[in-house]
């Protein structure tokens, strides 16, 4: 590594060494220099540039050190006239200002210039490894739309949001012409300069030539971990086996012909128990709902269930759902099976070649239940995949499976769910082993609200067909949303009596103390776990005064009218009955998520209790599957059991810091994804059509309460447990997961909150680093303004 050399030095050293990187034109002096003689290098620049435009930037001597760096602490400006002595004068004084600001008046502080570069198509920063964890990854950041060189170094551009991880060993998989040109540059400016570890800015030009416009060593090496580079090779190589095993291998009794595995589609695991979740949260997770819970709970409401595989793999540690195996069970259950096979392979295929829709598929890939606007989404989401004949039959198909799921007394209607969630309501009351209570969780708890899940999407999906037919206004459509009261309403109206003092703290605790930020992570704290709780609960948002929403009589005739030509005859299925089963969907998804959520909170409790006896911390608990706790539970062992379970979370912890270093798309589409990730620009979920502009504050599950007056809140992944947010006066909320239909969204309909749902890895990172933030829903957009 060349070292002691300043950013202006370490340029022109490299500009005769490289032969695949063009160093653009420099001419660098001192500070000293050029307050001595300030015309005189102004003269000298205009000739050495011959006219040229010109990028001046700073060269400061504590700027690239090989133990810490202060890129972008220093002015640059980009694009002046090399031959206009007064522009040139006043960003070189711009430059020396920015070192004084700083404090920096060492004399030898140098100014660079450079020629601009011209005709880019890509310009960005890249690392030669992962900056926090020292995995082996090339990482680029880049803006390949604006043309600047600077919109990913200022972090200022809405372009510069796009990044490639690409495995060192992998840069043989890349397709891109582009990249394979600016990697083959990078390994060659790596043995130039002796080292790996580097920090490189760059700019493509349109002939594909790669420009070096800065380069400085990484310094958090220190930081990182010796062992990380062969940890991750050997779970990737684990990795793309599995990959691979999945996407080119059909399994019998399931319909497609591939499939897509998605870190956000279905069950979104990734909003719940995060990117890279330790073992005890996965196995849980996997045990109450995507093993089987998932599947069962469609089977009752009469779709098609594919054969016994888990909906849910853990690859390289990671969740992602089979998108196969969704498409598969969204069909109604008499769909022929050629019409299936067809469907499945096409959805897949889709979902394929638009991957931003990964977190929306139920929406906008596949029809997973009838409602208003059906004919259309057969053209457009099937189109001539299907002959007339069959569009008919699976139209008719998804008419008698609703027809049915609304009738009272059917295995799959709201009524029958939520009578299963009071069951278990009640079961909660007694004290159970651990054993006992999963079986009971399972049974009246996920495999109901799995039911109640469903019928909320279906809720959701007549709301939006009644808007697209003109019949509901948008905001008609917020109001029922908001005018919906559900347990989050009864939530913040009970905070408030606890806050006056009408409601005791006990009573509060004994109806809202299991719910956690983090509903399956043992280490976050409950509400009745949290000192000071009370204390830190302001006085929140007024209650809503907004009535009940009606239809008019001409709404209620036309959908009447809709209802008799699918043949819904009666008071059966109504406009005003069919109201009240968007209501009732709505209500109870959210209860019997409150519901089933008690006894997952009470079981992490009782797996606490199991750890203290036998001398285990929550934290080394939490890198225990549920599986080995459970035959622990019921069956005697010989072993030493702190010493056995010890050892089963010491092996865990390696594997999940690992996992936690490895970066993996949110969709794999084909098993190099394994090694070249390219992380897509999520479009979020914007909920209502308001904007706010307001400081933002960045929760995480072990936040302690704190004030939210007039916040636009940031969360990674929200569920039921952080509903506290809002009791207090919140203007905003982005989460980094998240779909259309998950849980935080229905809270903000309700409560009338703008917010960005699902923004995903690069908007969420770009968040992250401002302070102040502005949502315009009703266009689609967030913006940082600082």
């Amino acid at each position: 590594m060349v070292k002691n050399l300043t950013k202006a030095r370490i340029l022109e050293h490299l500009e005769c060494k490289l032969s695949l990187f063009l160093v653009p034109k420099l001419f660098y002096f001192t500070s000293k220099d050029f307050l001595e003689r300030p015309k005189s290098l102004v003269r000298k620049a205009a000739l050495f540039f011959e006219g040229e435009h010109v990028v001046v930037r700073s060269s400061a001597s504590d700027e690239d050190g090989i133990l810490s760096t202060l890129a972008g602490e220093y002015e640059s400006v980009l694009d002046v006239p090399s031959l206009d002595s007064n522009a040139v004068s006043n960003a070189i004084n711009s430059v020396i200002q920015s070192y004084d600001r700083k404090g920096v008046h060492e004399s030898d502080n140098e100014i660079l210039l450079q020629k601009m570069v011209l005709d880019v198509s890509m310009s960005g920063v890249i690392f030669t490894h992962d900056l926090n964890t020292g995995a082996p990854y090339y990482v680029i950041n880049y803006d390949d739309q604006s043309g600047s060189t600077d919109t990913v170094t200022s972090g200022n551009g809405e372009y510069a949001n796009r990044t490639l991880y690409i495995h060192r060993k992998s840069i043989s998989r890349l397709r891109s012409e582009r990249f394979q040109v600016l990697m083959k540059a990078v390994q060659e400016l790596e043995a130039v300069m002796g080292s790996e570890f580097l920090d490189i800015e760059f700019a493509l030009t349109k002939d594909l030539t790669p420009c070096l416009l800065q380069v400085r060593a990484i310094t958090t090496s220190p930081n990182w971990s010796q062992s990380v580079a062969k940890q991750v090779d050997d779970m990737l190589q684990e990795a793309r086996i599995i990959v691979r095993g999945h996407l080119i291998k059909r399994y019998p009794g399931v319909y497609g012909e591939t499939t897509v595995l998605g870190q956000m589609p279905d069950w979104n695991p990734v909003e719940m128990i995060g990117r890279a979740p330790r073992a005890l949260a996965m196995s849980l997770y996997q045990s109450l709902i995507t093993d089987k819970a998932w599947k069962d709970a469609r089977s009752i409401m009469g779709y098609a269930i594919p054969t016994e595989l888990p909906l849910m793999l853990s690859i390289a540690g990671q969740p992602f759902i089979d998108t196969r195996l969704s498409f598969h069970s969204y069909l109604p259950r008499e769909i022929h099976p050629n019409t299936a096979e067809k469907l499945v392979t096409h959805w897949v295929e889709q979902l394929k070649s638009m991957p931003e829709l990964h977190d929306k598929i139920e929406f906008k890939v596949a029809i997973t239940a009838y409602s208003f606007d059906i004919d259309e989404k057969i053209e457009v989401l099937i189109g001539d995949v299907l002959s007339n004949l069959e569009k008919q039959k699976f139209r008719q198909a998804h008419v008698r499976q609703f027809e049915k799921l609304l009738t009272t007394n059917n295995k799959g209607s709201i009524n029958r769910a939520i009578e299963k969630i009071e069951i278990l309501r009640d079961k909660q009351k007694e004290k159970l082993t651990l054993h006992t209570m999963f079986d009971d969780c399972l049974q009246y708890g996920t495999i109901p609200f799995a039911i109640l899940a469903r019928h909320g999407f279906i809720a959701q999906g007549l709301l939006l067909s009644l808007e697209k037919l003109g019949i509901l206004s948008g905001e008609e459509v917020r109001q029922i949303q908001q005018g919906t009261r559900t347990i989050a309403s009864d939530l913040v109206d009970d905070m408030n009596s606890l806050k006056k003092g009408d409601l005791s703290y006990v009573e509060f605790m004994q109806e809202y103390g299991h719910l956690r930020p983090g509903t399956y992570d043992i280490r976050s704290l409950r509400y009745d776990q949290m000192k000071g709780f009370s204390n830190n609960v302001n006085v929140p948002r007024p209650e809503s005064q907004m009535d009940t929403f009606d239809f008019s009589l001409q709404q209620r005739r036309k959908i009447n009218s809709m209802l008799s030509q699918e043949g819904f005859k009666g008071k059966a299925l109504d406009a005003d009955s069919l109201l009240n089963y968007i209501r009732n969907a709505i209500v109870g998804r959210e209860y019997g998520k409150f519901v089933f959520t008690r006894s997952v909170s009470d079981m992490l409790e009782l797996m606490a209790k199991f750890a203290k006896d036998n001398g285990l911390s929550r934290d080394e608990i939490s890198h225990v599957p549920f599986s080995e706790i459970l035959k622990i539970e019921k069956n005697s062992t010989n072993k030493n059991t702190e010493k056995h379970l010890r050892s089963i979370s010491m092996e865990n912890a390696k594997s999940h810091e690992t996992s936690v270093a490895i970066r993996l798309p949110q969709l794999l589409i084909e098993q190099s994804g394994v090694y070249i990730i390219p992380f897509q620009v999520s479009h979020p979920n914007f909920i209502t059509h308001k904007k706010v502009s307001a400081p933002l504050i960045v929760l995480r599950a072990e936040t302690n309460k704190t004030s939210l007056n007039g916040k636009i809140v940031v969360i990674e992944g929200a569920d039921p447990g952080f509903d506290w947010i809002f009791s207090q006066d919140i203007v905003g909320l982005i989460t980094k997961y998240g779909g259309a239909n998950s849980h935080m969204a229905i809270r903000c309909a309700e409560f009338g909150i703008p917010a960005a749902i699902g923004c995903g890895d690069q908007h969420f990172d770009r968040i992250l680093k401002s302070s102040q933030v502005h949502i315009d829903c009703s266009v689609g957009l967030i913006s940082t303004l600082n």
